[in-house]
This record gives structure tokens, C-alpha cells and sequence, in this order.
């Protein structure tokens, strides 16, 4: 069976209007606009490029938002919810036989304390770091150091940037239409597979080994 790594912040973890919560109440301060609920069927469509162009956040104010925005998730996740119905799909996947995994930009900490309120202790692995040169140097990395075979993973993730590090690490991927990209954005990114619902990962990953 193969080794699913999955990305956190959307796929697993319900936290895009966390995120939003965040980066609007910092909107003022560092000189971007706001994000409307209004907004958000339309930013769902786009790259993250698009959207920072859209918000007006600078090249250079990006790591400092980000700083803060990821200080902030700290106090919210013990709020945090999971994605409906993951933990199900989850356990079927384990049963099977499949290594579980996650990849993420998030802090370990806030991973390990979400996971644990959620009932979600179903990891094999927990890898976090600095995506500063995209998420496929992270994603080759993790292989390197988890020796995991080139051919042998999946990546799950809800973002176009997930589709095309999978890519670039030449890695099977499939794109999750309940996070923060839609299903037609994530569409024009081709990757391997689309779901709809965590229901349709099982017979996906066991169809496809």
C-alpha cells in the first residue's frame, strides 16, 4: 500500500475562515485591503500570486503577515474543527494498509495540538518546514529523509500550489475541491484526481496502488 501525505491547512484542518478572521485584523496595520465573505468565491478561483495581487500585500510585507497570521493560529487552535468526514477516511485508509503523513508549513505544535483535540492520533508522520522555495523542495526532501520511494506516495491538498509541488516532485496528486481552491481552479492545475468528499480518497488511493 502506498504512503498518502497529506497536506494540513484546508485538506485536514477546516481553518480558511480562521485565516481570514486573522489576516483581516491585521488588514489596517501592514496596508492590505480586507477580505469580504463576499470576496471569496472569486478568490477561491485564483493563484496564490493573484490573490496577494488582489489584496495588495507586497513581496516584501509577506513574510511578516505570514509571521503573524501563523502567531495567531496558536491561540485559535484549540478552535479549530476538522475537515467533515477526514477522520473516517482517515481510519479506512490506515485499515488498508496505507502510511499516513503530513506535510505542512504550519508550526509541529499546532499540527500535534489539533490532531490530538480531533481525535486525529492516525499519523505515521508529522513533517514540517520552511516553504520559501516552494513546497516540492519540501515535498523531495521529506522522500530523502523518510526514504520513501518516488513512486510510491500520493500527495493530498486543496491548493493549485499543492497540484504543481506534487508535480514538480514527481509525485501523484490528488486536489480536494473542500478547502480553499475550488474544483474548476484546481481543474486547470491537472492533477492526477479531484474529490468532492474525503469518502472518495479509499477508493481512489486503493483502486490506484
Amino acid at each position: 500500500m502506498p504512503t498518502i501525505v497529506f497536506d494540513f491547512d484546508g485538506t485536514i484542518a477546516d481553518t480558511m475562515s480562521v485565516v481570514i478572521k486573522i489576516a483581516n485584523k491585521f488588514a489596517e496595520q501592514y496596508g492590505y485591503r480586507k477580505i469580504p465573505l463576499s470576496d471569496l468565491p472569486k478568490l477561491r478561483e485564483k493563484k496564490p500570486s493573484e490573490v496577494l495581487k488582489h489584496l495588495g500585500i507586497s513581496i516584501f510585507k509577506l513574510p511578516i503577515v505570514v509571521r503573524k497570521i501563523r502567531f495567531e493560529m496558536n491561540k485559535e487552535i484549540v478552535h479549530l474543527q476538522a475537515a467533515v468526514g477526514i477522520r473516517d477516511a482517515l481510519v479506512n485508509l490506515r485499515e488498508n494498509g496505507c502510511v499516513l503523513g503530513i506535510l505542512t508549513t504550519n508550526s509541529r505544535e499546532n499540527v500535534m495540538e489539533f490532531l490530538k483535540n480531533n481525535d486525529l492520533q492516525l499519523f505515521d508522520f508529522v513533517y514540517t518546514g520552511r516553504a520559501m522555495y516552494g513546497k516540492s523542495r519540501l515535498l523531495k526532501k521529506l522522500m530523502k529523509e523518510k526514504t520513501i520511494p518516488h513512486k510510491d506516495p500520493i500527495y493530498v491538498g486543496d491548493e493549485i500550489r499543492d497540484i504543481e509541488a506534487a508535480k514538480k516532485a514527481g509525485v501523484r496528486v490528488i486536489g480536494v475541491s473542500w478547502g480553499y481552491n475550488t474544483r474548476t481552479a484546481l481543474q486547470k492545475a491537472n492533477p492526477d484526481y479531484i474529490v468532492e468528499k474525503p469518502e472518495e480518497l479509499q477508493d481512489i488511493i486503493l483502486n490506484n496502488s
